[in-house]
């Protein structure tokens, strides 16, 4: 009897699959949230919806490099067709129960903890009478980034958001918006002291892998990422040309007799400590990263430096029984030291300049490239008519 059952079961529910798969096709249940679920998710019919997203920086505020995230106000755009409103004109407008329609489940991959989310949904129509559904999700919150920080305090940080749907990626496909610009809003930047914010942003396309090895848990994922250069004067102030003096001080020490290592390396060591404590006073800016900044090899370049002469001052008292060649060695000593020291921040002073400010240099490019389309896109007149019809659909 419970097989009896159970087959009963499984061929009652296969015939009511069968009524509704031919109701959608007839069009006789379109407004059914139920059905319309089982449209477009069904597993022998896989249909691929594309959905139009846009995302704008509304206020970007505190970027925290040592727990890596940021805070911002962001508003996410994502708009997809809805075949069940086509020459509905009259539903123009707010959606009153935006429940009954289909619904991408669109979340921001990014996110930390629960950010504040605000919603309003509109119908729109194209000149076709063709229904789109749009969204605009209102967020506030805190977003993590993983912060590439070779460059410190010389670097430039990508702001991310993602925006990932809840559906397999062959299901729904998330797509960039071309007639909602990205946008970002500069005058609301709230770490302006510390960071310049770009105007410019970069949107990327790439799958999301749950699971690594199940293809049908991967997710269809859209990243806009916006821009931040940190302003490096209070570290070169307060860092490079402190450390920069401490370690030339220390050829300071060369003026006590050859005869009194005890002071001389008295002398030293001090400076060593002194530079020691500074590095870890700098530290706790930083997350625990594996790999060193350029601010990391300075200090360790001039620790080492103040180590050489260090070491110069134990073993000068071997050669004190001849005095004119100890002095005559001591000239010389002094003078590489010296050369090295002097080639040396020669050299990292070229290097910063062609590497990390390379990347400045090109963001400020791509800055210009956007101010100069944004002007194009507003003075041509065909440009002009496009962009209040997409004005219009904005809210």
């Amino acid at each position: 009897m419970l097989k009896l059952h159970v087959s009963y079961s499984f061929a009652k529910r296969e015939k009511q699959r069968r009524q509704e798969e031919e109701e959608v096709e007839k069009g006789i249940r379109f407004n059914d949230f139920r059905v319309l679920m089982y449209r477009r998710r069904s597993t022998s019919v896989v249909t691929d919806i594309k959905v139009l997203v846009c995302v704008q920086f509304f206020k970007v505020g505190e970027i925290d490099t040592l727990k890596e995230q940021y805070t911002a106000d962001v508003i996410v755009r994502a708009r997809w067709r809805e075949p069940s409103l086509d020459g509905q004109l009259s539903e123009q407008g707010d959606m009153l129960e935006p429940g009954k329609y289909w619904n991408p489940k669109l979340y921001i991959e990014n996110a930390y903890g629960d950010p504040k989310e605000n919603f309003r949904y509109r119908v729109m129509f194209n000149e076709k009478g063709e229904a789109f559904i749009s969204e605009k999700r209102t967020i506030k919150g805190t977003f993590m980034e993983n912060l590439e920080l070779d460059d410190f305090p010389f670097d430039v940080q990508d702001l991310t958001v993602t925006v990932a749907s809840e559906f397999p990626s062959t299901e729904v496909e998330l797509i960039e918006d071309s007639d909602n610009r990205h946008m970002v809003n500069k005058q609301s930047f709230v770490d302006e002291q510390e960071w310049y914010l770009y105007c410019h942003t970069q949107c990327t396309k790439w799958e999301l892998k749950i699971d690594p090895v199940d293809d049908a848990a991967k997710r269809s994922a859209i990243s806009v990422k916006c821009r931040a250069a940190r302003r490096p004067g209070y570290f070169v102030w307060n860092i490079f040309i402190v450390t920069f003096l401490i370690c030339s001080l220390s050829f300071a020490t060369f003026s006590v007799d050859k005869s009194l290592p005890q002071n001389r390396l008295q002398l030293a060591f001090t400076l060593m400590l002194t530079s020691v404590a500074f590095k870890s006073v700098v530290n706790q800016s930083l997350p625990r990263i594996s790999y060193l900044t350029y601010m990391d090899k300075y200090l360790l370049a001039s620790m080492i430096m103040m180590s050489g002469v260090c070491a110069w001052h134990a073993v000068v008292i071997t050669i004190l029984n001849d005095r004119g060649f100890a002095d005559h060695v001591e000239s010389i000593v002094l003078i590489v030291l010296g050369i090295v020291y002097v080639l040396f921040n020669v050299g990292f002073i070229i290097i910063i300049y062609l590497f990390p400010c390379k990347k400045r240099r090109t963001m400020a490019v791509r800055d210009r490239e956007h101010k100069e389309q944004a002007r194009k896109l507003l003075e041509s007149p065909s440009k002009i008519g496009k962009s209040k019809s997409v004005a219009k659909s904005k809210y």
